[in-house]
């Protein structure tokens, strides 16, 4: 598996292309209106990743009656549909948290796709995409997400604060990863890559190293996973400032 294929840059180019004219559009559109309505497009999007999570739980069962585990909400991914409706609809005094946790995933998540489409969805799901539910649900389930940041971005639904984002984005992923770290072991199931990993020369090394030293191999691992994972999401967040203040000068010149 390598990190881009043809299949995913036919799928994906255009698609990003049209997320970033919507997103623009939408910022015309609603840049002058109170906070509340410029909230309406991402709150619909949340409340649609919740709709589409509850058809790929009944899409989960199997023919046979068995619930398919690797369905179970505990990805990385899966984190928006926690995260998503908070950041559109809760206004409470913990806002600050959700939105730092939010927007760093989410700057994880699109730049990720920048770089290793086919880590996130195979090119599998791509042809699969008008053939099987859970290839449809995972395509649209990712963009849906990428808009949802880039709508944030256009929008300035967002504010920075880079200290305070940070260590909410450090203890966030912390407590994730150790909680998916206990499912996949208790019920081996890969969630984020943890208890195997889908990149194969990665996972070569990985038993070999398990193979030499035993558990204390897996532990190495998943130990270097979560310290990448909250590398990954500041570099990402970092990126995603740079982004937003070239946006920013690139508005005042125009």
């Amino acid at each position: 598996m390598g990190a881009w294929t043809f299949t995913h840059f036919y799928q994906i180019a255009p698609t990003l292309l049209v997320l970033v004219i919507v997103s623009i559009l939408a910022a015309k559109a609603l840049g002058k209106q109170k906070q509340s309505k410029k909230y309406i497009p991402l709150q619909i999007i949340a409340v649609l990743l919740l709709v589409l999570e509850v058809a790929k739980q009944i899409n989960a069962i199997t023919a046979d009656g068995v619930y398919d585990l690797y369905a179970l909400p505990f990805h990385y991914c899966s984190l928006f549909l926690y995260l998503l409706p908070l950041h559109a609809f809760y206004r409470g005094k913990y806002k600050h948290i959700t939105d730092a946790a939010t927007f760093g995933c989410l700057a994880s998540l699109t730049l990720l796709m920048l770089l290793m489409p086919a880590i996130i969805y195979s090119e599998e799901s791509i042809k699969g995409f008008f053939i099987s539910f859970g290839d449809f649900h995972t395509v649209i389930f990712h963009h849906l997400v990428i808009l949802y940041f880039m709508l944030t971005v256009a929008l300035k639904l967002y504010e920075l604060r880079t200290k305070h984002d940070l260590v909410v984005m450090s203890v966030f992923l912390a407590v994730y990863v150790s909680i998916a770290t206990v499912l996949s072991y208790a019920l081996k199931v890969n969630f984020h890559n943890l208890y195997r990993c889908n990149i194969p020369f990665v996972e070569e090394l990985r038993l070999a190293v398990i193979a030499r030293i035993g558990t204390w191999g897996s532990v190495l691992y998943v130990s270097i996973l979560f310290v990448l994972t909250i590398l990954f999401a500041a570099a990402s967040y970092f990126l995603a400032r740079l982004v937003i203040k070239a946006l920013h000068r690139l508005a005042h010149t125009a």
